[in-house]
């Protein structure tokens, strides 16, 4: 099994950053692969049990999953994806600053190995989040 787990620190309320990163239909700001459709497939509202299909390109491969919400706790922590193949979750923590994002993601039929792809990939929709919060950083060294 593979796991990629990373923090990072956004200067936004909590409630800011949950509105884009748990809701399906938003992934495609960013996450750093393609999404090319998602499409809901189920009656249920956004929340727990919501599924969707996705489609998509992924380390040069397209895909195609049906994908639902295993975890709901507005606005602290939302996990989603498919029994077998991934796992994603998000948790959120307030702070006087802002707000701890921890972004988490198994693999667990991905051997730890092929680790560095999906590391540079996990670490730039952590990244594309941030800037989609917080603005694009003025200073020539961000």
């Amino acid at each position: 099994m593979l796991v990629v787990e990373l923090t990072e620190h956004i200067k936004a309320p909590i409630e800011r950053i949950w509105e884009l990163v748990a809701n399906p239909h938003r992934q495609h700001e960013f996450v750093s692969y393609r999404v090319i459709s998602t499409r809901q497939i189920n009656a249920a509202d956004l929340g727990c049990e919501y599924a969707w299909n996705e489609q998509g390109i992924l380390l040069g491969k397209r895909y195609d999953c049906d994908c639902r919400v295993f975890g709901w706790e507005p606005p602290q922590w939302y996990c989603f994806g498919t029994p077998k193949l991934f796992q994603v979750s998000f948790e959120l923590e307030a702070d006087d600053q802002g707000t701890k994002l921890l972004y988490r993601v198994e693999l667990p039929q991905t051997q730890e190995q092929k680790r560095d792809p999906y590391d540079e990939l996990c670490n730039r929709t952590i990244r594309q989040i941030k800037v989609l919060i917080e603005g694009k950083a003025t200073s020539p060294e961000a």
